[in-house]
């Protein structure tokens, strides 16, 4: 009778622990249900708002119509402020419908540049990105920065942030292969367009003492770079700018015997490959590339710099500028690998 007692409080001892771990799961499994049901109504909730935001609003704009007319100015306040309620209510074809006329309305009362257009299209480029229509994503993203250059002062705040939104979406664009295939001459151009326009907001936010908008724009800047020696490194070599012929034209002689069987020289032309063009290829490939990497480190020397000239700003943005120096040291040490490797073959 003890034995068996003993073995049933062992038993108990060992079933103790799996009793526990199913008890807590059950008890985790029902938090987080629980969860997620407070989360869905909390997110049922905000739709409900939105949607009585959209039809608030949808009142507001045919009372206006009614009172003022159709192609009346004062309607599109109302109209892009409907259009940010589409977007948020993931209705992006009503959306895009109400911006529309809302660019519309304001082109016609106040012609191609009015300022208020920048908001308009910026939210027209949030609802192409949601349907994943690049090609008018791009072209209305470079409307906005158009409008935006008029507009904004050169050594302004304002215009140093869309210079930056600007060459994000360049960059983006670029990798995504969007606006034209890796490696060509315009794609490596667009690039170098807007690295200048870098430049010039650098020296602007320099005088302005304006320390994180300096670091954005020279970190910005540099992954540029990286961006323009990711296209060099499949530049085609049509678009490469050699002094020398890609092919020569050679005299090939052959003596050979004759019908009455004597010997006769025979001669012909044969196009072939010319050592030279391919030796001046990649002499021009590995120097692209070392200067891409040189001003990489030109620019990861600047933010140190800046980081210690600026000792306050170095401690409240220490991880990001850690990382952003972290990538910079990474690419810069590939891209030197990757210089001495590359070589073009002969066709």
């Amino acid at each position: 009778m003890g034995l068996s007692l003993l073995r049933i409080f062992l038993l108990l001892m060992m079933l103790s622990p799996a009793v526990a771990q199913q008890a807590d799961e059950q008890v985790n499994d029902e938090e987080l249900a629980q969860n997620e049901s407070m989360v869905d109504e909390a997110r049922a909730a905000e739709v409900q708002l939105l949607r009585d935001s959209a039809n608030h609003l949808q009142a507001r704009l045919a009372e206006l119509a009614d009172q003022a007319g159709f192609y009346d100015v004062s309607l599109v306040e109302v109209q892009l402020d409907l259009g940010r309620v589409y977007l948020e209510l993931e209705e992006f074809i009503l959306a895009e419908d109400m911006l529309t006329q809302a660019l519309q309305l304001l082109r016609i009362n106040s012609g191609l540049y009015d300022a208020r257009q920048i908001d308009v299209l910026e939210q027209l480029v949030n609802a192409y990105k949601f349907q994943s229509d690049w090609k008018k994503v791009d072209d209305y993203q470079h409307l906005v920065f158009s409008l935006q250059q008029r507009h904004f002062k050169p050594e302004s705040p304002e215009y140093a942030d869309a210079v930056l939104k600007m060459g994000e979406w360049r960059i983006l664009a670029s990798r995504a292969n969007i606006t034209g295939r890796t490696g060509t001459y315009q794609s490596v151009q667009a690039l170098d367009d807007i690295k200048d326009i870098y430049t010039q907001a650098i020296v602007h936010a320099q005088d302005r003492g304006d320390v994180p908008r300096l670091w954005q724009l020279t970190y910005a800047g540099a992954l540029l770079d990286v961006e323009m020696a990711r296209h060099l490194l499949n530049t085609d070599m049509n678009d490469m700018m050699i002094a020398a012929p890609r092919y020569l034209t050679q005299t090939v002689c052959r003596t050979v015997a004759g019908a009455n069987g004597t010997a006769q020289r025979v001669c012909w032309q044969e196009t072939v490959n010319n050592p030279d063009y391919y030796s001046q290829l990649n002499s021009q490939r590995r120097t692209q590339l070392e200067r891409a990497r040189l001003s990489l480190q030109r620019a990861e020397r600047e933010l140190n710099d800046l980081l210690a000239a600026n000792p306050a700003f170095a401690s409240e943005q220490a991880d990001q500028t850690m990382e952003n120096l972290q990538v910079l040291s990474k690419v810069s040490d590939e891209l030197m690998r990757e210089s001495r490797r590359t070589t073009f073959q002969a066709w």
